[in-house]
């Protein structure tokens, strides 16, 4: 009795339903990171940081174009791990705007750092003063984008969030004003020496920074109430 024939067809199509059953799998899981034990939310986190801080130390010391690539795909990577543990460590399950949202940033975040890498430095090589201003301010583009992008996002919150958002805005404000005019005060006396365009160009990663940990500790202050 002869062996029934078995189409090749159906035996890729199953192989691919598989596949597709794979990921799904994987992708429901890292969705719902925020079920996981609270040990692994917290290394993932730990990881994050870790490959987020690494990458940036092998970007500074490393001038090769290779390296520099590679730290570039290790700091995306570590933004997109920090991004999803963040959420689960606060218990929050992440949402189709936050993917959405980090769709947007990851791109233009790359786009500024290979500006800032390798055209940045192209001024150095050129004469006029017209040429020299479009290649510095060439990353503002970017960042013009993200903020537009942060705007969007914060809009298409909820009441609770944009609250939360605006208090976190208005505390970076008063904090690095603050710290500004301090230092100010000092670089007066002279009693420190301030360099005025490093003092310019950590405005905005200081506002960042101070912004990002007030909206956390704000999100884990509701939570506790």
């Amino acid at each position: 009795m002869p062996a029934p024939r078995v189409r090749v067809s159906s035996v890729l199509d199953s192989e691919g339903r598989g596949h597709a059953g794979d990921t799904a799998v994987a992708k429901m899981a890292i969705q719902r990171m925020n079920e996981w034990p609270a040990w692994q939310r917290w290394s993932l986190w730990l990881l994050g940081w870790v490959l987020y801080a690494g990458s940036f130390w092998l970007l500074f010391v490393s001038a090769a174009v290779g390296s520099r690539g590679v730290a570039l795909a290790g700091i995306c990577l570590g933004l997109l791990v920090l991004t999803y543990s963040s959420k689960a460590v606060l218990n929050e399950r992440i949402r189709h705007l936050d993917r959405r949202h980090l769709r947007v940033i990851l791109p233009a975040f790359l786009v500024y750092m290979v500006l800032v890498l390798y055209v940045l430095p192209l001024e150095h090589h050129m004469s006029a003063s017209w040429a020299k201003a479009v290649v510095v301010l060439s990353p503002m583009l970017p960042v013009f984008f993200i903020a537009w992008a942060i705007v969007r996002y914060v809009n298409h919150c909820d009441e609770l969030e944009r609250r939360q958002h605006l208090e976190a805005a208005g505390i970076a404000v008063l904090v690095v004003s603050t710290a500004a005019m301090s230092l100010g005060l000092l670089a007066a006396a002279k009693l420190v020496a301030v360099d005025g365009a490093q003092a310019l160009l950590m405005v905005l990663p200081a506002l960042a920074f101070s912004y990002g940990t007030t909206c956390t500790w704000s999100r884990w202050r509701n939570r506790a109430r």
